[in-house]
């Protein structure tokens, strides 16, 4: 996978994302009284299957997009030795070509 597609598949999904987030804030001021969980809709079969063919492709094994996604909320939440190798070394999670860089290494 080449890295633009890569990084522009990372920009997608944080883009639904915050597309979804901004219908259920929406939503949540039509129908003050429910719950905000259950005013976000579904979309889960669509981008974990995005997610699995980005794994595919870059071998990505350990969840590694996932994690950058949803835990480090795509990079920003990184911090400098936040993540580390098996060798101690700073694994630098900071945006989509890093991540991609770090799954791509030869």
């Amino acid at each position: 996978m080449k890295l633009k597609l890569f990084v522009d598949s990372i920009k997608a999904i944080e883009k639904q994302q915050k597309h979804d987030y901004k219908f259920c804030d929406d939503l949540g001021k039509a129908f003050p009284d429910a719950f905000e969980a259950n005013l976000l809709y579904n979309n889960s079969a669509t981008v974990n299957a995005l997610f699995k063919i980005l794994e595919v492709e870059n071998n990505d094994n350990d969840s590694w997009i996932q994690y950058f996604c949803y835990e480090l909320d795509f990079g920003k939440k990184y911090k400098d030795g936040h993540v580390v190798s098996e060798t101690n070394e700073n694994i630098d999670l900071s945006n989509s070509t890093k991540l991609y860089e770090f799954l791509n290494k030869s």
